[in-house]
């Protein structure tokens, strides 16, 4: 398949922020609680919805109240902590890279639509896509329903989603459109056993994935 097209993910992927995230987790745990939650657990049980991910992590069905305990316990620790976060270091070449080479690129995320656009890192590589979608409180908190609409209003053929969580590359297996795991060597969210598990392929580096996809238009 000719790639014209690449979708980003924003958390983990273009964001450096997975320490925030991991960080923030563990803080709204030990403030609920609840067991002690480790990196090596979050990388084996995250999943999305984000409650299933908690229930997972607990151990237990959480009741309504003690899932919104945890949100609120985690959106404080990570409002603060992403503020320190940054770009990763080669997401401007990579970006860089694919719209010199004509192709088109678009942003999907998980985060609030309202604070993604407002981010001061979201806006220092804005001008790069031709569309930006964050969540829309009126959307399903799952990644396959989201991926959905974007692509819908994408409207591009040739779309290749590239993410660094498992439940893009299910999404993206649930919409028939390919997609390319990033699983940096160093902060990775999910384990190397779960990447195992999975038929897609795997880049390291960002810039990786532009080299894949300028390859699918040589035949490669």
């Amino acid at each position: 398949m000719r790639v014209n097209h690449i979708v980003w993910d924003w958390n983990g992927t273009l964001f450096d922020d997975g320490d925030a995230l991991v960080r923030a987790t563990i803080a709204a745990f030990a403030r609920a609680g609840l067991p002690e939650v480790t990196v090596t657990g979050y990388q084996e049980h995250f999943t999305r919805p984000i409650t299933d991910f908690y229930d997972r992590l607990a151990g237990k069905a959480l009741s309504p109240q003690e899932q919104a305990d945890l949100n609120d316990h985690f959106q404080f620790s990570y409002a603060d902590l992403m503020g320190r976060a940054a770009l990763h270091s080669q997401t401007v070449a990579a970006l860089t890279a694919w719209r010199d080479a004509g192709g088109s690129q678009s942003l999907l995320s998980m985060y609030p639509h309202d604070r993604l656009v407002d981010l001061p890192q979201f806006r220092a590589i804005a001008h790069f896509f031709d569309r930006v979608d964050g969540m829309r409180s009126d959307e399903q908190h799952r990644k396959e329903p989201h991926l959905r609409r974007h692509l819908e209003s994408v409207g591009e053929r040739g779309v290749l989603v590239v993410g660094d969580s498992v439940d893009d590359v299910h999404a993206a297996t649930a919409c028939g459109v390919p997609c390319l795991l990033y699983h940096p060597s160093n902060g990775a969210l999910v384990s190397q056993t779960r990447v195992d598990g999975l038929r897609v392929p795997v880049v390291r580096e960002l810039p990786d994935a532009v080299r894949w996809a300028l390859a699918s238009r040589d035949g490669g």
